[in-house]
């Protein structure tokens, strides 16, 4: 199983340095692949983007816990995910063409009339923070999975993710990671599909899984023990909050033209439900198969590896393990990437702005964001999915709205749009970390929330003040 384990998973990383053939050396292609991804790449890299780790690690853990009421967090995120993209249309990247921006931070300040810099500044630094975070949850993932399996040291697999990812991200830039993250995205199905055949074989059909889900605990199978509202807004908002996702929304900067990304986003919104119904059906069969043991804890997160190697053959383990490590890798070059291109392009030229444009310095900063993800990832909790949230929900609070209103045509100024950003990022650590009411929802509705009734109340003021001032203008003329 080692074996077979590592000759996949170095032949998928293999794919990302192969790319590296038809890179350009400029700052586009590092960052945006000259913009000439065609719509099915578009599609299945956003969607290995945001699934992989979580997806097969936190989500199956979340069925193998909550039975049946995982359906609704899916329900709930994919259609918050899909109005994310109806906003999002082809307004980002034909911003994004229009204003020359290379990365999503400075996008963002560029939305209204004027540029707003500082704006892209506390971006780029929230960009840096929390995307580092959240792809430390990646290789947590990746580590979790071989401590599981290989009884290795669970920093060995830290270090060798980082490298692994550092390997073809810098040979490759984003080219590389949407090569790397097509494949994992179909493999992510194909494993799925084969350990959920495997485990209805052994469990003895649907039929039989329903009843001994009953047998266990008939909460696993009741659908209304959830606060059904609760969790319905919750995770919404989560899905709306991709457009506060750097690393997802650069994905539509790369798309080679309009029509593309319509059909990308179709492609991508099949393929999301279906891995996401599959990942929470693989993780119920686990709770059938691996029960809990009384007086011992067990890892729900490790649910899914756990019974590939109970229900497989060694060497399609292997097989299975290595698409799994790699697919928690196409989450994370994405992150490492948008927050190396934040830092090269958006934070250390404001002070040495001759390296604003380098193509040596962007790839340097991969390797210093590189070094602080590991840092995070080894000293950090081991929750994959909670460290996912946490990071997940102070990006959406914070940037969402303010980038929500701006793509709907109203034009704040930089001061509202920073006071916008501020109060939802604080509402969002004040909601979790002072009053700790995440469990009653998520702290990124509290957040976004707060981002946009600051904007009802702000906004009209500021249009009455400038509308003012205009008249006053033309009245001296």
């Amino acid at each position: 199983m080692l074996v077979s384990f590592l000759i996949f998973f170095f032949l998928f990383s293999g794919i990302g340095v192969i790319s590296s053939l038809w890179r350009k050396n400029t700052i586009e292609d590092y960052f945006l692949a000259s913009r000439n991804v065609p719509a099915w790449l578009v599609a299945l890299s956003f969607g290995a983007t945001i699934s992989s780790g979580a997806t097969f690690i936190g989500f199956a853990g979340l069925a193998y816990n909550t039975g049946i009421n995982a359906i609704y967090v899916i329900a709930a995120l994919t259609i918050g995910d899909h109005i994310g993209w109806l906003i999002a249309n082809n307004k980002i990247r034909n911003k994004a063409i229009e204003r020359k921006a290379h990365t999503y931070p400075s996008l963002i300040g560029k939305l209204g009339d004027k540029d707003q810099p500082m704006v892209t500044l506390i971006v780029a630094l929230l960009t840096v923070v929390f995307l580092g975070m959240y792809c430390a949850a990646q290789l947590v993932a990746g580590a979790k999975i071989g401590e599981s399996l290989f009884n290795w040291d669970y920093t060995y697999f830290i270090i060798m993710g980082a490298v692994v990812l550092l390997a073809y991200c810098w040979s490759g830039g984003i080219r590389a990671s949407i090569w790397t993250d097509a494949v994992q995205a179909i493999l992510i199905i194909v494993s799925l599909l084969v350990l959920i055949i495997a485990g209805l074989y052994r469990i003895g059909g649907i039929n039989e899984l329903w009843s001994q889900l009953s047998a266990i605990d008939p909460k696993l199978t009741d659908p209304f023990q959830f606060t059904f509202v609760g969790v319905i807004i919750g995770w919404m908002c989560f899905g709306i909050g991709i457009l506060g996702q750097p690393q997802l929304m650069v994905r539509h900067m790369v798309a080679r033209s309009d029509k593309d990304l319509l059909v990308a986003r179709r492609f991508y919104l099949s393929w999301r439900w279906t891995v996401l119904l599959l990942s929470c059906f693989s993780g119920m069969i686990a709770r059938v198969l691996i029960p809990e043991t009384e007086g011992v804890g067990f890892d729900a997160e490790l649910s899914i590896p756990l019974l590939w190697q109970d229900l497989l053959p060694p060497v399609l383990v292997g097989l299975l393990i290595a698409g799994l490590f790699s697919a928690t890798m196409s989450t994370a070059d994405s992150l490492l990437l948008s927050a190396s291109s934040a830092l090269t392009q958006n934070i250390i030229p404001n002070i040495i702005h001759k390296w604003r444009d380098s193509y040596v310095f962007a790839r340097l900063g991969t390797v210093f964001v590189i070094i602080l993800i590991v840092a995070i990832a080894l000293f950090a909790d081991k929750g994959v999915l909670s460290l996912v949230v946490l990071a997940w929900g102070y990006m959406a609070a914070a940037l969402a709205p303010s980038i929500i209103v701006q793509l709907l045509g109203f034009k704040p100024s930089q001061r509202l749009v920073i006071t916008m950003m501020i109060t939802g990022f604080a509402i969002t650590a004040i909601w979790q970390h002072g009053l700790m009411l995440n469990k009653a929802m998520l702290s990124l509705v509290p957040g976004m929330g707060a981002g946009f009734m600051v904007f009802a109340l702000a906004y009209p003021l500021e249009r009455k003040r400038h509308n003012k001032y205009k008249t006053q203008i033309a009245t001296a003329e």
